[in-house]
């Protein structure tokens, strides 16, 4: 059976993925051992050479300490997808808060007081702002 072909969304997860283990300090031969993998496909993964599998990603979140949505954000598919449904639900949009919310608890710490003040400043500047 063939490779499934990568696409330029892999290729975009792979970059992030080396975004963030190398923001880490990790070497991928570390991250490797951490999720049962080896160096060579953690390469693979970066480069956008090989796809990588939902259980594959699931772990590398886990052992990066970020959430999955990460791998994603600003990501765009070729083609773009035709959604289906056009209203997510209560349920769905409680996660993906309470996703943004340990992204900003991991960022937090690593900010300046100057970036602090700033990212605060926009948050508040939303807040006066009629919703739609």
């Amino acid at each position: 059976m063939a490779k499934p072909a990568v696409t330029e969304l892999d290729r975009q997860i792979g970059k992030r993925l080396k975004e963030v283990r190398e923001q880490s300090g990790a070497t991928a031969g570390t991250l490797a051992d951490a999720i049962g993998s080896s160096q060579q496909q953690i390469s693979r993964y970066e480069n956008g050479e090989n796809k990588l599998s939902a259980s594959q990603l699931f772990l590398l979140a886990q052992c990066m300490n970020v959430p999955i949505s990460w791998f994603f954000l600003n990501c765009i598919p070729e083609p773009p997808v035709e959604q289906l449904i056009k209203e997510p639900t209560p349920h769905y949009l409680r996660h993906i808060i309470e996703e943004e919310i340990q992204i900003l608890q991991t960022l937090w710490p690593s900010l300046t007081q100057k970036q602090r003040t700033t990212l605060l400043k926009v948050l508040d500047s939303y807040m006066d702002k009629p919703t739609v």
